[in-house]
């Protein structure tokens, strides 16, 4: 993904320059900078938000984008001098994630605009929108269990405990699971990894963000009891978004979208014919809680509170 622009200098003798040394905020900050010798012309710095996004239709996916967040600041003009300019984030915005412009993705970029006969961007700068999210500390805690998840097909079940619900980035998930395997199926090999889902529309788009790998040796495939455990190591990436829910506008209209980012743990079960795969997905909940407001700056009042009501997706896929 590489590292944020810090600056962006446009040509000739103009330039925008954000105050803060990262490009990094969350919602109901004030973002602050400088423009430096505007030209003779009416001008103004706009922050934007915008979502990509595919939705189906009749003929295919149709690529949309909806400017979901705007703010102005208005400059003096004939202003020989540099100009200070502030803009408000809303108090509810949704992480920024991918890269601009690619499918799904949310991106900010704060522009120096002129008008003109039409409107003309001189500069540009990205930033990301990280939501605060405030931990129920106790499930920090709490060992989560699931199952037993049956495969209807084999009789196969799967039991699974996991350390705890929620996780921030750079954290590790253990995981111990049991497969009771009562008709002794030969089962090839057990993937387990880390997803993250993008469900915009109901068009659902995953990605893998961490993969482990498990297969048995020979004399363990068709036990009746397998136990074992994983860890899968959560990257830390700042651009990894936090799970997250967001609407915006009402049902119906064009420009109207939902937005759910979860992220679930995998199991990829492959057995029969060693094409036959059973997934179980098990969704847990990754947050940013070391993402803070800085010392002399807005602080955040709105949080996103989590609670864990997790459900289970159980699929066969031959």
């Amino acid at each position: 993904m590489g590292n944020l622009q810090q600056q962006c200098r446009g040509t000739g003798t103009t330039e925008l320059e954000l105050n803060r040394k990262d490009a990094i905020y969350v919602p109901n900050e004030t973002l602050t900078g400088t423009v430096s010798y505007l030209k003779h012309a009416e001008a103004f710095v706009v922050l934007t938000g915008v979502i990509y996004f595919k939705k189906r239709k009749k003929a295919g996916l149709e690529k949309c984008e909806v400017t979901f967040f705007t703010v102005e600041y208005p400059l003096k003009p004939n202003h020989s001098k540099s100009q200070q300019f502030q803009l408000q984030l809303d108090d509810r915005l949704p992480p920024s994630f991918n890269e601009p412009e690619t499918y799904p993705s949310i991106s900010y970029t704060v522009r120096l605009v002129y008008k003109k006969a039409k409107e003309q961007i001189h500069s540009s700068i990205p930033i990301r929108v990280c939501p605060h999210v405030q931990i129920d500390r106790p499930l920090l805690l709490t060992p989560l269990f699931f199952g037993p998840i049956e495969n209807h097909q084999t009789g196969i079940k799967l039991d699974v405990k996991v350390n705890r619900a929620i996780f921030t980035f750079d954290d590790i998930i253990q995981i111990f699971y049991e497969l009771q395997n009562p008709n002794q199926e030969f089962i090839h090999k057990t993937e387990i990894s880390l997803g993250i889902y993008y469900t915009i529309e109901s068009n659902v788009s995953q990605e893998d963000i961490c993969i482990g790998f498990e297969s048995f040796e020979n004399t363990a495939l068709d036990n009746k009891l397998i136990r074992n455990k994983a860890l899968l190591n959560i990257p830390e990436k700042i651009y990894l978004p936090p799970t997250y829910k967001f609407q915006y506008g009402r049902d119906g209209e064009r420009s109207s979208f939902n937005l759910t980012i979860d992220y679930k743990i995998q199991f990829r079960i492959y057995f029969g014919n060693e094409h036959t795969m059973w997934q179980v997905d098990i969704p847990i909940i990754l947050c940013n809680e070391t993402i803070q407001p800085r010392d002399n700056e807005m602080p955040v009042e709105s949080k996103e509170t989590i609670s864990n009501d997790a459900n289970i997706t159980n699929k066969i896929v031959s």
